[in-house]
């Protein structure tokens, strides 16, 4: 009796400690925004402001940048963007199905092709170890949050589609891990020009190789098909000494030589890929913001689009996740949004104009050793002594021009 007494008495605590470990414990990211209202909460979130301040932040860094350019890579982006290596091979283990006939083919296109589903099964049971393998092991606490945002990123395995909510999870992907400081200052140059055009290289492949449909209500309101972001940060690379003018931007002349140096000119040409006829009729938002007289104002509609149309749309928020590195939770009162400082030379700009000249003159003059320049000492940059130099990287939607007011609000952002 004694031995039964005892052996409760052990499993009572046991249950209380697992009680106790539960009420304090999650899960992980989980949905929060379940009715309409909620999305006014999350434009007020520690979350929300995290993310404008990152896209704004990316914004301003990367402006006169090109993808081609030589900007500071770290060990911790090479780590992360060998999760994409990994991803292009389940693809060749999971190609497209075949069909035989006219019939079978039409239903294939509309539907998606049923591969991706079997490519997805086998993202989700290798995403985590990728995810963990990518990080340092004293931030093995972020896996898990890290892992839901990557894997939401890719599309929707039911239904084969893919949209720009799928896109915002990829940036709660990105902005967590400088959250985690897994990322420092110095990398967010190369969190848009590496780690983001992989990722878009990487998903344009998926939605080319298993014709995925576009998700929702998606041509309602974006820019292409699928994408929003590299719109907007290709616009802020081309904010600060751009070589050609907003009208030139659809131009094929343009596409065929800056396609591959700039996001939104990738973007173009990809459209012009995959689409039937000329701009005005396949893609008016695209077509109407050529005609408009500045980088810069483009910047600002597509922010002011990008923050009514998808952040305060309740269809796509209602299935973004949050967590520890992207709460919920209100953000602390009198916080201001922090804002993209476009049409002025970037510090990392900066920096590698100063690099040039000293390039230019050690291969002159190999042998001859000297002092780094003042000027290189004391400038403003975000460049890390240990940080290593590479060129890693390779919807038609209607344009409601903002309004005195719209643009009023957008500043706020900007």
């Amino acid at each position: 009796m004694g031995e039964t007494c005892g052996s409760k008495s052990q499993m009572a605590g046991k249950i209380r400690l697992m009680t106790e470990f539960c009420s304090h414990s999650s899960l992980g990211p989980e949905a929060r925004i379940v009715k309409q209202q909620d999305v006014h909460l999350w434009e007020v979130s520690q979350a929300y402001h995290e993310l404008i301040a990152y896209i704004n932040t990316v914004s301003t860094t990367i402006q006169g940048l090109r993808l081609n350019d030589s900007i500071p890579v770290s060990p911790a982006i090479t780590r992360l963007a060998g999760i994409f290596d990994q991803l292009e091979a389940m693809i060749h283990n999971n190609p497209p199905v075949m069909v035989d006939n006219a019939a079978s083919f039409a239903s294939s296109i509309e539907q998606g092709n049923k591969a991706y589903r079997r490519w997805s099964r086998s993202m989700l049971r290798g995403i985590y170890p990728m995810v963990e393998k990518a990080v340092p092991a004293s931030k093995c606490q972020y896996v898990n949050e890290l892992g839901q945002y990557l894997s939401g990123s890719f599309g929707n395995a039911t239904r084969i589609d893919y949209g720009t909510g799928h896109e915002l999870s990829f940036l709660f992907f990105l902005c967590s891990l400088f959250r985690a400081q897994i990322l420092q200052e110095e990398d967010v140059a190369a969190s848009a020009l590496v780690i983001f055009a992989r990722y878009l290289k990487f998903v344009r492949r998926l939605q080319v190789i298993y014709t995925m449909e576009s998700a929702g209500s998606h041509g309602a309101y974006s820019l292409d098909t699928f994408q929003f972001m590299p719109f907007l940060w290709g616009v802020a690379q081309l904010s600060y000494e751009a070589p050609f003018s907003p009208r030139q931007m659809l131009d094929a002349d343009v596409m065929s030589r800056y396609r591959s140096e700039y996001l939104l000119i990738g973007s173009i040409g990809h459209v012009a890929d995959t689409k039937m006829g000329t701009f005005a009729m396949h893609s008016c938002q695209l077509w109407s913001l050529a005609a408009l007289s500045s980088w810069a104002k483009i910047y600002r509609s597509l922010l002011f689009m990008y923050l009514d149309e998808v952040l305060a749309h309740f269809e796509i928020m209602q299935h973004i996740r949050f967590g520890k590195l992207m709460p919920f939770s209100e953000a602390a009162k009198g916080r201001q949004m922090e804002h993209a400082r476009l049409g002025v030379m970037s510090p990392l700009r900066r920096r590698q104009l100063e690099l040039k000249p000293e390039e230019e003159g050690r291969q002159q003059a190999p042998d001859q050793v000297g002092p780094p320049s003042p000027d290189f000492e004391d400038s403003e940059s975000i460049l890390s002594a240990g940080a290593t130099n590479t060129s890693l990287t390779d919807a038609s939607v209607h344009l409601r021009f903002p309004s005195k007011d719209d643009l009023e609000a957008a500043d706020k952002h900007l």
